[in-house]
């Protein structure tokens, strides 16, 4: 019992680890430098401000058009380094079972940033298709690159345990 604590404690530190780094990685924000802008109200005779154009229109505003938002920034991926992955995968190894392995992985992948490959590698240390299925279903809202999940073809022995992975992470899906 106290070497099962100390390997969930060990792969609870490791993964605190990591989000740790990568949250340290992270280049701080930047404000753009202010700029000077004359006061509204403030009447500068050599700075008339922006004068109407024909029609009471401002130059360069087109009537009914509304600048809207570029959409959201794409998410950057983050994925485990490599030394944090290969504690990660040391510490499934060591567990005799599935159900422990599972355990460990589950609470590694809510802390960890993990991507497709990482998590295909994690897989693999399961015993059990059934049990690398169940991992990769739990793991797919966490993964970083979740585009990237029909490559885990490769990890599944049988073309029935990919179809219930895929059917399960995205339903309506193609079939091949």
């Amino acid at each position: 019992m106290k070497k099962l604590f100390f390997v969930l404690m060990l792969s609870m530190a490791t993964v605190y680890g990591m989000a740790q780094h990568h949250h340290s990685q992270q280049p701080p924000q930047q404000n753009p430098p202010a700029q000077h802008h004359p006061q509204q109200g403030h009447h500068d005779p050599h700075h008339p401000g922006p004068q109407p154009g024909p029609q009471g229109h401002q130059p360069g505003h087109h009537p009914g058009h509304q600048p809207g938002p570029q959409g959201p920034a794409p998410k950057p991926i983050i994925c485990a380094q490599p030394d944090q992955m290969q504690m990660v995968l040391q510490v499934l190894e060591k567990q005799p079972y599935d159900d422990k392995r599972m355990e460990i992985a589950q609470l590694c992948v809510v802390l960890g940033h993990f991507c497709t490959n990482d998590l295909a590698r994690m897989a693999n240390r399961f015993t059990m298709e059934d049990r690398k299925v169940d991992f990769l279903r739990y793991a797919y809202p966490y993964c970083q690159d979740p585009e990237n999940y029909y490559t885990l073809r490769d990890v599944l022995r049988f073309k029935s345990d990919y179809d219930k992975l895929m059917d399960a992470v995205q339903p309506g899906r193609p079939r091949y």
